[in-house]
């Protein structure tokens, strides 16, 4: 296909400085995002023993409900059932703690929980505890690229990244632009040898052309995300003028006297309406006014396009003799209504089980591939060479110096502190540690090595630091699944979900493998390039 030369020019120009100014911010987002596909699987497999009631059959909810509510009045109001949830795998039955610590920034890093269980024998089991979540931790870092603060009801960082995702629509559609006149014959061509950047080039062209309607996708559910707020504020100014697109409904009649709240029949209930759904948790509030009760229902399957993140979602008054309202689930949406739900399904990727959750996974590793190479490619572009081997090495611009700087440190720095964390969440859940927060732990666990690495590659430089932080994470990946064994056998604990440590494992010999190349890479450079120690 042809394309005129001025336009290809200024759209190599835009997609290079639009690509370089959201790059790593991206590349962040979409490492931690490839993970969280699996985040409540991570937040399973390190939560410690202690935070993890047995289940019970649903035949024992109300008796659960019952002694629970006689013991703490708090339930009397609102508490949540836990049947077959992967977010919420710690207990049949919790509630919010009687005394809950005022949130940090937006960010709740205490997550107390009341949590409550029946044991063999039918007495009551409770415990108040602070929630691990590993996998709550690597969502923050897909939604804010680990930008703290807050404005508003929303984190900071979302709404940089809707920012940055507009940036990124525009590096999606110049690259495309770019890579058209030459699509056909480069599409599968990764050249490797002594040209470095005609190998960055053609992997990252291979990975960004291949997984494009991905990344259009991702791009524009993130801003909608980011900005629903005043989209929905304009279309309420031009459509309703000003007054509000949906009212709340009023107060559901309850037939009087009001029967004492059975959980099991709202089971059958529920069931009975959605037969396409499993049940995954129920949250019940305003118990103590019939009339203002709510019941939200996270429903799950596989088979649908699902509004949330792992559910759909149903919500009724648990008093009401009426049938519940299907008209939130997928199986009874208008076809308005499946367009938007698609929307986020897409994004979640929470449609077709855990095939489309792996398909997700992969996509997110070469999202964040794309734009690392990205990175790379401009150092690549502008490393000056010395042609004659005779005189001195030439000088790298700073500017040079501080992307190569700045994009080593912050990317492999991320990997580097999501796998501390992760090992950090796991040997702390094997070894019972009784900390007061692990979150705390795991968030500043993951800061702290973070700003270190970005710190540490300015101090010594990227040829140094390169070959050093991907060895750092091959051996804290090697390590994870030993010294979890080692943990597990002297403290009697079960290896759940040893898949993750295997996983583990295979990204710690591609590092090592990365480690490698990026030593010879150091050995065979020239004096003065970038990827040399003796660059100036």
């Amino acid at each position: 296909m042809k394309v005129r030369t001025d336009i290809i020019r200024h759209a190599k120009e835009l997609h290079t400085w639009v690509g370089i100014t959201s790059g790593i911010l991206l590349f962040i987002c979409f490492f931690a995002g490839g993970l969280s596909m699996f985040q409540h699987d991570l937040s399973k497999w390190a939560t410690p023993s202690q935070q993890s009631l047995s289940s019970i059959p649903s035949t024992q909810y109300n008796d659960l409900v019952q002694k629970v509510q006689a013991e703490y009045p708090e339930t009397l109001k609102s508490f949540q059932l836990n049947l077959d949830s992967k977010e919420f795998h710690y207990a049949p039955m919790q509630w919010k703690a009687p005394i809950e610590k005022k949130a940090e920034e937006g960010v709740d890093l205490h997550q107390n929980a009341m949590l409550a269980t029946l044991n063999s024998e039918g007495t009551l089991h409770v415990e108040q505890e602070n929630l691990s979540k590993l996998g709550w931790l690597i969502e923050q870092l897909h939604e804010t690229a680990g930008i703290p603060g807050s404005l508003g009801h929303h984190t900071l960082g979302v709404y940089v990244m809707g920012i940055v995702s507009v940036l990124y629509f525009l590096a999606l559609m110049t690259g495309l632009i770019v890579l058209l006149p030459t699509l056909v014959k480069d599409y599968f061509a990764i050249r490797a040898g002594k040209n470095k950047k005609r190998f960055w080039l053609d992997a990252h062209n291979v990975v960004g052309i291949t997984s494009l309607p991905f990344h259009i996708l991702i791009c524009v559910t993130v801003i909608s995300f980011a900005f629903h707020d005043v989209i929905y504020d304009a279309i309420g100014g031009l459509v309703s003028k000003d007054k509000p697109l949906s009212v709340r409904p009023p107060a559901m009649k309850v037939v009087e006297p009001v029967e004492p709240l059975n959980v099991e029949k709202i089971f059958v209930n529920i069931q009975r309406q959605a037969p396409e759904y499993q049940i995954s948790s129920i949250s019940f509030n305003n118990l103590d006014k019939p009339e203002k009760a709510s019941a939200r229902v996270n429903l799950y399957s596989s088979e649908q396009m699902l509004r949330g993140d792992r559910f759909d979602v149903m919500m009724f008054n648990p008093y009401q003799t009426q049938p519940y309202k299907t008209n939130n689930l997928n199986t009874h949406a208008t076809p308005m209504d499946q367009v938007i739900r698609s929307m986020f399904s897409l994004h979640f990727g929470n449609y077709g089980g855990d095939l489309t959750r792996w398909l997700y996974f992969v996509l997110g590793i070469g999202g964040a591939f794309l734009f690392y190479s990205g990175n790379i490619l401009w150092i690549e572009s502008r490393i000056k060479r010395q042609k004659n081997p005779q005189l001195a090495p030439v000088a790298q611009r700073k500017d040079v110096r501080f992307i190569a700087n700045l994009s080593i440190g912050t990317c492999l720095g991320c990997v580097l502190a999501v796998a501390v964390s992760m090992a950090v969440g796991r040997w702390g859940s094997l070894a019972n540690l009784g900390l007061e927060s692990m979150n705390h732990v795991l968030v500043y666990s993951y800061y702290f090595i973070f700003i270190v690495c970005v710190i540490y590659s300015f101090i010594v430089g990227v040829a140094k630091a390169l070959p050093q932080l991907l060895l750092g994470i091959a051996v804290v990946l090697i390590l994870l699944a030993p010294v979890s064994l080692v943990i597990s056998l002297i403290t009697s604990t079960p290896m759940n979900l040893w898949w993750i440590d295997l996983m583990a494992l295979l990204f710690a010999f591609a590092f090592l493998r990365f480690y490698q190349q990026a030593k010879v890479r150091q050995r065979n450079a020239e004096a003065g390039s970038i990827w040399s120690k003796t660059a100036l």
